[in-house]
């Protein structure tokens, strides 16, 4: 046995899943915000660890340089 819905009920559930899709749009810009900032920060932490990585090079042919 069906059960039809009326237009009323129809339109009401229209508008619901309407919204709830413009929620989904705006949780996913914001995610994609998110991932961009991400990216963002693990390129510094990778160009921070490579001038780490120099500065200890450095330092330490100077002071191979100073002991000879």
């Amino acid at each position: 046995m069906k059960v039809y819905k009326s237009t009323d009920e129809l339109s009401k559930e229209l508008a619901e899943v309407k919204d709830t899709l413009k929620g989904f749009k705006k949780l996913v810009e914001v995610q994609k915000q998110e991932i961009q900032e991400l990216k963002k920060y693990v390129s510094e932490d990778i160009k921070n660890k490579n001038l780490l990585h120099g500065y200890r090079k450095v330092i330490e042919d100077i002071s191979s340089q100073v002991r000879k």
